[in-house]
């Protein structure tokens, strides 16, 4: 069998991907305006909204630190969190906490759940609306 047969071969046996193809662009803004102007930087999935790490951690003025594994660590302001795709548990401030869905990975990028990434990293508010794909980030939110 030559490299090409071999590598065909290979790929055959290799465990499936996340399915992605059913997954559908959420409009994402951070205080009224959009963060990604081509979209891309979140996505539905499954029911859940999951959103790329670097780029939410760029909105946030913070600091990721990528591993091999896939995994980042993310620090934004005193906050600090390790999320690993395909595990429920993440490490946000020394603590292990359960989120409601496990990071994964798309096109070669960490997603994270944008719920838990907003409420327990960021520290600020979000409003979703997933029939409509669609989340807003409050940032500069008034009382109430």
């Amino acid at each position: 069998m030559n490299a090409a047969g071999l590598v065909v071969l290979a790929l055959l046996w290799l465990p499936p991907a996340v399915a992605l193809a059913d997954d559908a662009a959420v409009k994402l803004t951070l205080d009224g305006r959009p963060v990604d102007h081509n979209t891309g930087i979140a996505v539905l999935h499954r029911g859940v909204i999951f959103a790329d790490a670097i780029d939410l951690t760029k909105c946030f003025d913070g600091f990721i630190s990528l591993r091999r594994d896939g995994s980042a660590t993310i620090t934004i302001g005193p906050n600090t969190a390790t999320f690993r795709p395909g595990s429920r548990h993440a490490i946000i401030n020394a603590m292990v906490v359960e989120l409601t869905a496990a990071p994964l990975m798309r096109n070669g990028d960490l997603y994270v759940p944008l719920a838990a990434f907003i409420a327990q990293v960021a520290m600020v508010k979000m409003r979703a609306d997933t029939a409509r794909h669609r989340a807003d980030i409050l940032v500069s939110f008034g009382p109430g």
